[in-house]
C-alpha cells in the first residue's frame, strides 16, 4: 500500500475545487484530478475511496475554514441582533477573501447527495458552529422565524455569497449597496416578526 503525502492529499483537494470551480460538479473526475496533479488514477485511490469521498472530504476542508473564525467572535455580551450582525459581517468578510470557498460550498452542496454517513459528518461541523447554535437559540426562543433552520441558513448564506459576487464582479460598489444595508435586509429577513 502507498503511504499517502499530505501535499498530494492537499494538491487533490485544491484541483478538484479548481475543476468545480471552472466549470460543475459534474465536470469532476478522477482521471482529470489525476491528470492535473501528476498522478495515475489509482493513486487517487490511495487518498479516497471513490469520487464521493473526495468530493466530501472536498466540502468539509472548505466548511471547516468558513466556521474557523466563528468561536474567535466577542459576541457573549451583545444582544441577539447584535450577535447575528457580527456573524454576518464575519460571513461577509470571509467572503470577500474566500469567494472561491464560498462557490464550492455552494456548488457541491447543489449538486451531490450525500449517504447518510457523510451528512452525519457534515451536520457535526455545522451544529457546532456557534453562529448554528446561535440560529438554534432564536428558532427555540421565538426571536426568528419558526421555520426549519436550513432556511435561515440560506437566507443568510445565499445573499451574503451574492452580495459578495457582485462586489467582485463590478455589478455594484459597496458604496452602492454597503454591508450594512444588506445585513439589515438579511436580518429583516429571518427575525420574527411576532
Amino acid at each position: 500500500m502507498k503511504k499517502k503525502d499530505e501535499q498530494k492529499y492537499e494538491r487533490i483537494l485544491d484541483e478538484t475545487a479548481k475543476l468545480i470551480l471552472e466549470g460543475s460538479v459534474g465536470a469532476v473526475s478522477t482521471t482529470m484530478i489525476a491528470h492535473q496533479v501528476g498522478i495515475s488514477q489509482s493513486s487517487i485511490y490511495v487518498y479516497f475511496k471513490n469520487r464521493e469521498a473526495l468530493l466530501l472530504a472536498l466540502y468539509i476542508r472548505e466548511l471547516e475554514k468558513l466556521y474557523q473564525g466563528d468561536a474567535s467572535l466577542p459576541v457573549a455580551e451583545l444582544d441577539f441582533p447584535q450577535q447575528l450582525q457580527a456573524y454576518i459581517r464575519q460571513l461577509f468578510e470571509f467572503a470577500m477573501v474566500n469567494p472561491e470557498s464560498m462557490t464550492v460550498i455552494q456548488k457541491i452542496k447543489g449538486d451531490v447527495a450525500f449517504d447518510e454517513e457523510a451528512q452525519t459528518q457534515i451536520e457535526q461541523i455545522i451544529q457546532s458552529s456557534p453562529v448554528q447554535q446561535l440560529l438554534f437559540q432564536g428558532i427555540a426562543d421565538g426571536t426568528l422565524r419558526p421555520v426549519d433552520i436550513s432556511l435561515h441558513r440560506n437566507v443568510i448564506f445565499s445573499t451574503i455569497k451574492l452580495h459578495t459576487d457582485n462586489l467582485h464582479n463590478g455589478v455594484y460598489t459597496e458604496v452602492n449597496v454597503p454591508f450594512e444595508q444588506v445585513s439589515e435586509m438579511v436580518i429583516s429577513a429571518v427575525l420574527n416578526a411576532k
